[in-house]
């Protein structure tokens, strides 16, 4: 079994506040891998750390569209910023990547337009049903619109500093590429609002605290 927490930021986000280092070993630390690294229109923070430890790290992006924001994970190349949902969505799945739908009712964010969710409803792969940075009530609605998309639900800490890293993952069966983590994922169980202590504990002694 693994954690990871699937929606993470790093100083090479224009909002970001960590290294793309410090952010992977605060993630060995509480026991999360591999690092879903998934800034704001760059991929350079993750690819700076899969040379290091290629299997250590999903590269992902959230992309800022013409309508919103939506995340592509599992990816080889960034995607341009500023291009239409349905492109990006397009480029995204090109790759062999997972689109991934982020915060999609949290007013506070540049959130993915309705007109553009109804348009991509079958090319959304996950939907995150749980932010660590949302409203307990965007949250509950992402959960609802998941389960009318037919999507598969994920989270994500959308930690922008290191204290943030885990405030909710996923955990999951071990998985290669991104089709086998589709798979997985759809199984998972989300743990959120974990204690990090415990976390730290479970993780030095080798195991994975399951949040019970």
């Amino acid at each position: 079994m693994v954690r990871v927490d699937l929606h993470v930021h790093s100083v090479a986000s224009w909002d970001g506040h960590a290294a793309p280092r410090d952010v992977a070993l605060r993630c060995r630390r509480l026991g999360l891998g591999p690092v879903f690294l998934t800034d704001h229109d760059t991929i350079a923070g993750a690819l700076e750390l899969s040379r290091s430890d290629p299997d250590g790290v999903v590269v992902g992006q959230e992309v800022t569209t013409a309508e919103g924001e939506l995340i592509g994970l599992f990816l080889d190349r960034p995607i341009p910023p500023g291009l239409t949902p349905d492109d990006a969505v397009g480029l995204i799945r090109d790759q062999g990547g997972l689109v991934y739908l982020q915060h999609p009712y949290d007013a506070r964010r540049r959130c993915l337009a309705e007109d553009a969710v109804e348009r991509l409803a079958g090319r959304i792969d996950i939907v995150e049903v749980y932010n660590g940075r949302s409203p307990e009530a965007a949250n509950r609605m992402a959960e609802d619109l998941c389960e009318i998309l037919g999507a598969v639900p994920g989270a994500g800490s959308d930690a922008h500093v290191l204290d943030e890293i885990g405030g909710v993952y996923v955990e999951m069966p071990t998985f290669r590429g991104p089709r086998d983590f589709l798979a997985k994922l759809a199984a998972a169980r989300i743990v959120r609002h974990p204690s990090r202590w415990r976390m730290r504990a479970a993780a030095a002694l080798g195991g994975v605290w399951t949040g019970s």
